[in-house]
């Protein structure tokens, strides 16, 4: 009895050492934006844990807040696709549309069902556990040795880390790759530029707006871009054979990981 109550109580400390700090975990995303095609995307991730608060984006948006943070304020914003910020039962998503990114919060329930199967993955005692989430089923792989109730993405709530997820269509995948207990502190909220905060079904008519005239903002003046060819020297850009191009690029390109959310391009 007292050999259980101490494992409990090592348990518990283990816990509150692991929240009591910053802790950073890696993933690899792999997946496809074309699901017809062959072709994968692979990108290193982050996964930032500040107490009951995380956020999740590329390694190469972290560089780049990284050196914002010590004083370097002339960036570019240069990849925030995925990024998503979970603060207890909500999740903040953000989309990078041109010139703007767009933020959408919303209630994060997640309806796991754990399963019995177990196997060692990364050295680590893993459980699975599946999930039917906006048109995917999801195989997750998680892990009580690391007492941590995150994951990639939106995903989160199992009792462990999260060490490896696939969909069902191997279209998306996500695998562990470290862990670290301390980062370089950022400000979770400071996404440059300043995000539109903006409802599910107005976003989708951004989407649809700048499907329909993708480079209005260049036409009308408000942004100044120079066109080249293929040898380097300007040229005046023929703007509804580049739509065209554009237009057949996002109808192609059109695989979210939320599948169920997937613009319905005319």
């Amino acid at each position: 009895m007292l050999t259980k109550l101490f494992k409990i109580l090592i348990l518990f400390f283990i816990i509150q050492n692991l929240y009591s700090q910053d802790v950073r975990i890696d993933y690899n995303m792999v997946y496809k934006e074309d699901s017809l095609s062959k072709e994968f995307i692979t990108k290193k991730m982050v996964l930032l844990i500040h107490g009951q608060q995380s956020k999740f984006f590329s390694q190469k948006q972290y560089d780049l807040d990284s050196l914002r943070s010590t004083g370097f304020k002339k960036f570019a914003v240069t990849d925030n696709s995925f990024t998503t910020i979970k603060n207890q039962n909500l999740i903040s998503k953000y989309y990078f549309i041109f010139r703007d990114i767009y933020k959408i919060t919303e209630p994060n329930h997640l309806n796991w069902k754990i399963e019995k199967e177990t196997v060692k993955k990364n050295g680590y005692n893993c459980q699975k556990a599946t999930l039917n989430y906006k048109g995917r089923i999801w195989e997750a792989w998680f892990t009580q040795d690391i007492p941590i109730q995150e994951g990639p993405y939106i995903f989160k709530g199992l009792p462990g880390l999260i060490i490896y997820m696939i969909d069902k269509t191997k279209s998306y995948e996500f695998s562990f790759t470290g862990l670290k207990k301390k980062y370089n502190p950022l400000e979770f909220e400071n996404i440059q530029p300043k995000p539109i905060e903006i409802s599910k079904d107005n976003l989708i008519k951004v989407f649809l707006d700048y499907y329909n005239d993708p480079y209005r903002e260049v036409k009308s003046g408000n942004v100044k871009a120079k066109f080249k060819d293929e040898k380097g020297n300007d040229i005046e850009p023929n703007f509804r054979e580049i739509t065209k191009e554009t237009q057949s690029y996002l109808k192609k390109n059109n695989n979210p990981i939320e599948l169920s959310e997937a613009v319905k391009y005319p």
